[in-house]
């Protein structure tokens, strides 16, 4: 059995997403989210009044996940949830005062960890690593569409 499993794509992207939330957790526990909580709140705070539905998109999260989010996350002032004026199946979401001021916050701590991430690489290995990551995700996705 010929494997290497510290050289094994999968493991490594997954032991690399693990450490990189272990330390973003870290940077931003003081303000009461996990991280994936701040990617809904960045997003909400992004596009004020997207749909969940587009949310859902956005963030890679299912629905029933997200509607769970959601409800701790308008609990502690984050997000304000309306009926959609045009859809009333549907549901928008708004940012708050509150969530507005904590990714004002949270935005440069964001980009110092994204720093500490890839310090000492060039702009141009930088670049590359995200459309080579981007290529993976994409071919991960063809071969679910295809199943």
């Amino acid at each position: 059995m010929k494997f290497n499993m510290d050289q094994s794509l999968g493991f490594v992207l997954n032991r690399t997403a693990i450490a990189s939330k272990n330390s973003f957790n870290h940077l931003i526990r003081s303000y009461g989210i996990s991280p994936e909580q701040w990617s809904v709140i960045f997003r909400i705070v992004e596009s004020d009044g997207i749909s969940q539905k587009a949310l859902a998109e956005g963030t890679y999260r299912d629905q029933g996940n997200l509607t769970r989010m959601l409800d701790r996350l308008i609990e502690k002032g984050y997000v304000r949830r309306e009926a959609d004026s045009d859809d009333r199946r549907a549901i928008r979401l708004f940012a708050t005062e509150k969530s507005v001021a904590v990714a004002e916050e949270i935005i440069p701590l964001s980009s110092t960890h994204n720093a500490n991430m890839t310090d000492g690489f060039s702009h141009e290995e930088q670049a590359m690593l995200i459309a080579l990551l981007d290529r993976v995700y994409h071919n991960i996705q063809k071969d679910e569409n295809e199943k």
